[in-house]
């Protein structure tokens, strides 16, 4: 039996103490330890980026999509939205740097010509994503991921939010130069039946729950029927379609409803409920508090 499905968003993940900033709920660096790995990735999740994870010390097992990989330093772990995963059997020196990228900043990212265009791994990196890199190449990448979090700390850069798109053109840059090297990458032939469908529907669901809360839009966007969708999705991850759908809704509300200044009324219009009473409801289901009790808790 799979256990219970979470997502969450950048935000969720900021150590604890820290104040999110604007930037830093859509485009976050930090580092992890042990710890850190038994509070906030110990349990499997999909997490609402774009994922980019370099093991500094020790080791651990990296479960992705229900496949175990051991982990140590100068290992590179590239995880897109429909990845879920957890770490497991850390060592107690373990540590690693991590880079999470929103879509919401990818798409920015796309307006200037950087990453949709210029990074086209996605597909083969999915089922293989896990890469082993040089010790070189580790200090480069790692020296990359630092100066984006150097840019973002920035904040009183005229050009604050160019700085990073540049520090972060350059480590994709570096990665695709690393990625393009290696012959011996999966592609999306190797992807079965089921794991090309899953993949298919997170990467709708990140698109588009906001607008769309029906299994059939997904069903019919991937041309299978409903019963297919969900008999998969159940079958995989233990969970139903629906469960997916509301659990993104439900990460999403709780971000904007601790930070973001948008009414009540604004988010519930945003998320695509018929009435606040209706998002009210489905919140309190979720949370256990109303949203107007779950921002006061918040602040």
């Amino acid at each position: 039996m799979k256990g219970k499905i979470h997502i969450k968003n950048i935000s969720e993940l900021l150590p604890s103490g820290t104040s999110p900033t604007d930037i830093r709920v859509k485009i976050n660096c930090t580092t992890i330890d042990s710890t850190d790995v038994l509070s906030q990735f110990s349990v499997p999740l999909y997490l609402n980026a774009s994922i980019a994870i370099l093991v500094l010390s020790g080791n651990a097992t990296a479960c992705i999509n229900y496949k175990f990989h051991k982990v140590e330093p100068d290992t590179l772990l590239l995880l897109s939205a429909s990845h879920m995963f957890n770490f497991d059997n850390c060592s107690a020196d373990f540590k690693c740097i991590c880079l999470f990228v929103s879509k919401d900043f990818m798409d920015d990212m796309d307006s200037t010509d950087m990453i949709y265009k210029r990074i086209k791994y996605g597909v083969r990196m999915f089922n293989m994503p896990v890469l082993r890199i040089s010790t070189h190449q580790s200090e480069l990448l790692y020296k990359r991921i630092t100066s984006v979090n150097d840019a973002i700390e920035d904040a009183e850069h005229l050009y604050h939010k160019e700085i990073i798109l540049n520090c972060l053109f350059g480590f994709y840059l570096d990665l695709s130069n690393m990625i393009d090297r290696t012959s011996d990458l999966e592609t999306e032939a190797n992807l079965t039946r089921y794991e090309s469908i899953i993949k298919s529907f997170i990467e709708l669901l990140v698109a588009n729950y906001r607008k769309e809360h029906k299994v059939d839009f997904y069903s019919s966007r991937l041309n299978i029927s409903d019963h297919y969708l969900i008999h998969i999705v159940k079958r995989i991850t233990g969970q139903t379609v629906t469960d997916f759908i509301y659990e993104m809704l439900y990460s999403d509300a709780r971000t904007l409803l601790m930070h973001s200044k948008l009414s009540i009324q604004e988010i519930t219009s945003l998320l695509h409920f018929s009435d606040q009473s209706s998002f009210g409801k489905f919140f309190k289901r979720k949370a256990g508090l109303s949203p107007i009790d779950f921002r006061k808790q918040m602040k």
